[in-house]
C-alpha cells in the first residue's frame, strides 16, 4: 500500500494575506499528472456571520492567460462567537475546457471582512503515476 504522500500532491495555491480588501488570485497551478484537484481555503478568525468564499479559474497557461471561471463560488460564513473558516471546491480533469487548452487552474479567494488573513493550499490527487 503507498503512503498518503505517494498518492497526493500538496501546493501551495495562496499564501496568507489579507483577503478581505482586495480579491486574491492564487498562481496557476497545472493539471498535468493529476486527474482531480481539491482546494481548501482556510482564514484566521472572522466576526461571526462574515463570509469566505473561493472560485476556481482556469487558463491556458502559468500566466493566466485567457483565464475564466471553471467551478462556482464556494462560501464559509464564521460560526457564533467569531472564528475561522475552512471552506473547500473539488475539480476533475475532465470539467477543464480542455478542446481550448485549459490546464492551468487558481483559486480567487475573498472575505467580506476588511483585512482578514487568508491561505488556500490545492492537493493533487489521482495521479497518474501513482499505483
Amino acid at each position: 500500500m503507498n503512503k498518503l504522500a505517494e498518492e497526493l500532491t500538496v501546493v501551495q495555491s495562496i499564501a496568507p494575506q489579507d483577503i478581505g480588501t482586495a480579491d486574491v488570485t492564487g498562481s496557476y497551478i497545472s493539471m498535468a499528472g493529476c486527474n482531480r484537484v481539491l482546494v481548501v481555503l482556510t482564514t484566521a478568525s472572522l466576526t461571526a456571520g462574515k463570509v469566505a468564499t473561493i472560485e476556481l479559474l482556469q487558463a491556458t497557461s502559468a500566466a493566466g492567460a485567457n483565464a475564466k471561471a471553471l467551478k462556482a463560488a464556494v462560501a464559509g460564513t464564521a460560526p457564533a462567537g467569531n472564528g475561522a473558516v475552512t471552506v473547500q471546491v473539488e475539480v476533475m480533469a475532465d470539467e477543464f475546457d480542455t478542446n481550448n487548452g485549459f490546464i492551468y487552474f487558481a483559486a480567487k479567494a475573498t472575505c467580506d471582512e476588511d483585512a482578514k488573513v487568508g491561505a488556500a493550499v490545492a492537493i493533487k490527487g489521482g495521479l497518474r503515476y501513482s499505483n
